[in-house]
């Protein structure tokens, strides 16, 4: 198994730092994602980009004048969540249907949507869920302490993660209810079988570097399973076929086999390629930032 290079491109502006979102797949076409300007960037210049992942060439862009937090992806358009802003854009062009300033939640680093007119916002360290919505520019608060994340069930069943248990958000009766306690975590993501995956805090007090991942059963209420990769991470991505673990710290990562509980692959990039949150895995790609250049660069691995 071998890492090779299938193109770097200069971005025209950085396009990582703290408030920056890390770059988002589009979940309707494999073949496109987005990036956000971030820290050094002109204000006057920043955009929100779409790029090509087969080759790295800008599809389309959209001025923004700000750092894009946090995207929500639909069928037919695209809401970019700015730290003061919502622009509501076309998803095939990144042209402008609408933007909102009054009322918007601010610096918001998650968002979910029920597919009609309320979007649900958190900052991670916020302390509260915010309902924003479209049609009067007004949001109401409900109190959630920290965010991990925010994942539709449906249009009026939300579920979140706040780092130590998950909860499940009812939109329509505005309530809360906890559905099970965690590990505390610094990062999860949810599989396409439905089971959780959270890396957990620790072993270093107050340190966002771990040691395992654990997993938790689509049906809450079955047994947990551990992997320990016997390294420490800061970072994952999971395959979409759910065989796989992409792990990182720094410059360096690793292919977890989930069916074999092993680490079958490692590699250390050299130079700064990192963005703030790590690694990122899209397809089987791996992508990679330069920040001293402005290189963004994608990796294919293969047998």
């Amino acid at each position: 198994m071998e890492l090779c290079k299938q193109w770097t491109v200069r971005m025209k502006n950085n396009i990582s730092g703290g408030g920056v979102m890390a770059p988002v797949s589009d979940p309707f076409d494999p073949s496109a994602f987005y990036v956000s300007d971030g820290w050094g960037s002109c204000y006057a210049s920043m955009r929100l980009r779409k790029l090509s992942l087969e080759t790295g060439e800008e599809l389309a862009s959209v001025p923004t004048r700000d750092s894009t937090r946090c995207i929500q992806v639909e069928e037919d358009r695209l809401f970019a969540v700015l730290n003061k802003r919502i622009l509501e854009l076309n998803r095939s062009d990144l042209s402008l249907r609408r933007a909102y300033r009054k009322g918007v939640p601010q610096y918001s680093d998650y968002v979910g949507f029920n597919g009609r007119d309320k979007l649900l916002l958190m900052n991670w360290m916020g302390g509260f869920l915010s309902v924003f919505d479209l049609n009067t520019e007004t949001a109401r608060k409900k109190k959630v302490d920290t965010c991990c994340g925010i994942w539709k069930e449906d249009e009026n069943s939300f579920l979140l993660l706040n780092g130590d248990a998950i909860l499940r958000y009812d939109l329509a009766g505005n309530k809360l209810k906890k559905l099970a306690d965690t590990e505390p975590c610094v990062q999860c993501a949810l599989g396409p079988s439905g089971q959780m995956y959270l890396l957990c805090k620790g072993p270093i007090e107050g340190s966002t570097i771990s040691s395992k991942i654990v997993v938790l059963p689509a049906a809450l209420g079955g047994t947990p399973q551990e992997f320990v990769p016997g390294e420490l991470i800061q970072h994952f991505a999971l395959s979409q076929d759910e065989t796989k673990l992409f792990l990182s710290r720094d410059n360096c990562i690793w292919l977890y086999s989930i069916p074999e509980r092993r680490v079958v692959f490692r590699h250390k990039f050299e130079g700064e390629f990192a963005f703030e949150d790590g690694l990122h895995i899209f397809h089987e790609r791996i992508l990679t930032y330069r920040w001293s250049e402005q290189e963004l660069t994608c990796w294919r691995m293969e047998e």
